[in-house]
């Protein structure tokens, strides 16, 4: 992925049809290439499905980076929490996913980077 876009990879992991690369602060605009190329050129070698997150030093910022493109109302650290605050049911089972699939991945990807866990009220 470093030689297909020059951005710093910080970290990479997969799920069953997706390959995640955590890219450094400043570092999306680079992957992702004009007008998305560098990702298509990604998911043409890898033959898989490819979302590039650019990683925060704050847990509530990076946060706001994996759900992206969801927008939530509020997202407040409480202690060693990430509360995802939002009145919209549609949104919040989106983040949650399907038996709690979506929320398990992404409270293992804060564990990697952060001690705290995501919590969706």
């Amino acid at each position: 992925m470093e030689r297909i876009t020059r951005a710093k990879v910080k970290d990479c992991f997969k799920d069953e049809d997706t390959i995640y690369f955590v890219v450094g602060i400043g570092e999306l605009g680079k992957a992702i290439g004009k007008g998305g190329i560098n990702i298509k050129k990604a998911q043409q070698e890898f033959g898989k499905k490819i979302k590039v997150i650019e990683f925060r030093n704050d847990p509530v910022s990076f946060a706001r980076n994996l759900i992206y493109p969801l927008k939530v109302e509020e997202i407040v650290l409480e202690g060693e929490e990430v509360l995802i605050k939002d009145n919209n049911k549609k949104v919040k089972g989106q983040i949650i996913g399907r038996d709690r699939s979506n929320l398990i991945f992404i409270n293992q990807i804060m564990k990697r980077f952060f001690n705290v866990e995501i919590k969706v009220v």
